[in-house]
Formats: structure tokens, C-alpha cells, sequence
């Protein structure tokens, strides 16, 4: 029986985005990249390792949809959730930075956006 490495995959990014669903707290998520009213700056669990874990989770958890398409159609829309993603994290930071005077202090310990060790 081979391994499904796209499910495993898939698993990864549902359970990354589960830790950073518990990571972040009740009140500090949404889906709108504008900061909650009552909202904190959470570095615990999955937020030591990068700013915007469940960005990460979704980008793992689709990925093997697109490699498993494999056609140019699926590489575009995937492209289309990379670029939403990246343009979503930088307009969220700032706002973070209005709200949040101390999310510049979090921004040097946890120095990544979205993979650890490169962005």
C-alpha cells in the first residue's frame, strides 16, 4: 500500500490551521484582514513560528488539490490564493501596526510571515 503524501499533505495543513485557530485565542481571528475590536497580539504556539499560520494552512491544505489537477487551470487559481494571501498579509499588517503598537515588537521575534526560514 503506498503512502497518499497529498493527504498527508492536506492533514498537515488542516492540523496547522487548527493549532493556529487554538494558537490565536477565540476573539483574535477573522476572516477579514482588518484586526477584531477587542483583539491581541498572540505569539504562542504556531504564531512563534510564523506571523500568519493559517495562511500557511491554507496553502498546504491546497496544494495537493493543484498538484493533483495538474493542468494550468488549477496552477492559476492557486496562484490567484498565493497573491490574495500575500496582498491580504500586507494590508493586515498595517493594520495590525495602527491598532497594535506592540506587533512591531512581535514582528522581530517572529521574523517570518508565512514560511519559516524564508518569508
Amino acid at each position: 500500500m503506498a503512502i497518499d503524501w497529498f493527504f498527508i499533505l492536506q492533514l498537515a495543513g488542516a492540523g496547522l490551521g487548527i493549532w493556529a485557530v487554538r494558537s490565536v485565542g477565540d476573539n483574535n481571528w477573522s476572516v477579514y484582514p482588518t484586526p477584531n475590536e477587542d483583539s491581541s497580539i498572540s505569539a504562542n504556539g504556531a504564531y512563534k513560528y510564523v506571523r500568519h499560520p493559517m495562511y500557511t494552512a491554507l496553502l498546504l491544505f491546497f496544494l495537493p488539490v493543484a498538484l493533483r489537477a495538474d493542468g494550468w487551470f488549477s496552477w492559476i487559481i492557486y496562484g490567484i490564493l498565493v497573491f490574495t494571501l500575500i496582498v491580504k498579509i500586507v494590508f493586515e499588517e498595517r493594520q495590525l501596526i495602527k491598532k497594535h503598537a506592540e506587533y512591531a515588537d512581535f514582528k522581530k521575534v517572529t521574523k517570518k510571515r508565512l514560511i519559516p526560514y524564508i518569508w
